[in-house]
């Protein structure tokens, strides 16, 4: 998290360090967790292989001849769509070195594209999630048990909110607030919202208690309510977040006892005991892959069902496209539609008019 230094607080010679520090602080703020992640795995991959070529190659900066010749040697192994955001990577690293990306090149550019033309594959996909599915999911799930409280609200709220498993783990319980029409998730960053302006999303009623959001998040935070370790809120609830439901609301659980800021999904031991610490992205996508391990669902299951599953089931019900845009976050129509499983290959399908 970044400090912001108070004004008036800067002198030029006493405040370099921390001015310096505070550069780097939000230059890494510019881009999520996860994703510095994978760009400093991606180019420790890169470098590696450079180091192991006879003789040494440099990756930083890198020949762009060394790169073509790096993308050559895991065609085939490994799929274009990997290989390009290595080349994403390698040009992050680049960049920010100040040296010229070796991805910019023609020759690589040109080899990277005969790659996906020689190694054409069909796209991984994981499964789509639909409400049956879901509605499978929740039968083994016991109200009473904490863990399947959360497991319950987390996969609702994530399908009917399309949401990515970084926003879903990102949610405080500040962030999701009731009201007479249902739950309003305020999704403070995420992919496609770089300066972090933030987005409010509603989540109605479902029409079937089983698998209704609002109803799962209302019985989720009764566990948080009553554990040992539920954080308190301080001060006035009314006036510490704006826009938060003020205390005795009706419908709100209460939820003004606890802290605004605690992650609104945490970990539950064995014994049903909650901790204080936000989800990982990684535990969102065991949480669904087992659920649907244990429904007997066919498919590999996966965070992403939850966000696939929303534009496959809203589009076969007849939402359009800017409305599945404006919820789901899509920057692009092309990009949505990717979303979309083929099961809605029969939805509106021009061969029934032929006649035949």
């Amino acid at each position: 998290m970044v400090t912001p230094l108070p004004p008036g607080a800067v002198s030029p010679a006493a405040s370099a360090d921390a001015l310096h520090a505070a550069v780097g602080e939000y230059a890494a703020a510019a881009r999520a967790v996860n994703t510095w992640r994978a760009y400093r795995s991606d180019h420790a991959r890169f470098a590696a292989w450079c180091g192991a070529q006879d003789p040494p190659e440099s990756a930083l900066p890198a020949a762009p001849v060394v790169l073509a010749r790096y993308l050559v040697a895991h065609a085939g192994a490994r799929r274009p769509a990997t290989l390009a955001r290595w080349c994403s990577s390698i040009a992050v690293a680049h960049d920010l070195a100040g040296h010229p990306s070796p991805t910019r090149d023609e020759q690589v550019r040109t080899v990277l594209a005969g790659i996906r033309r020689t190694h054409r594959t069909r796209p991984a996909r994981v499964a789509a999630a639909s409400p049956d599915d879901l509605r499978a999911m929740m039968i083994p799930l016991d109200p009473k048990s904490p863990r399947d409280a959360r497991d319950r609200a987390l996969l609702l709220i994530g399908f009917a909110g399309a949401l990515r498993r970084s926003e879903l783990v990102a949610l405080t319980l500040g962030d999701i607030t009731l009201d007479s029409d249902g739950l309003r998730i305020f999704i403070a960053s995420s992919k496609t919202d770089p300066h972090a302006l933030g987005h409010t999303r509603g989540l109605s009623y479902g029409s079937d208690p089983a698998t209704c959001p609002v109803r799962a998040w209302q019985a989720w935070l009764q566990h948080r309510l009553h554990s040992p370790t539920a954080q308190p809120a301080t001060g006035d609830p009314a006036r510490t977040e704006p826009g938060r439901p003020a205390p005795g609301r009706p419908g709100t659980g209460d939820a003004s006892r606890l802290l605004p800021a605690a992650g609104a999904f945490v970990a539950v031991d064995r014994w049903g005991r909650l901790g204080e610490a936000a989800l990982s992205d990684r535990s969102v996508a065991r949480i669904v892959a087992e659920r649907a391990d244990a429904a007997g669902l066919p498919g590999h299951w996966a965070g992403h069902s939850l966000r696939r599953g929303f534009a496959t089931t809203a589009h076969a019900s007849g939402a359009s496209e800017v409305a599945l845009m404006r919820h789901g976050r899509w920057r692009s129509s092309s990009s949505m539609r990717g979303y979309i499983d083929e099961g809605t290959v029969w939805s509106d399908n021009p061969t029934r008019r032929l006649g035949l």
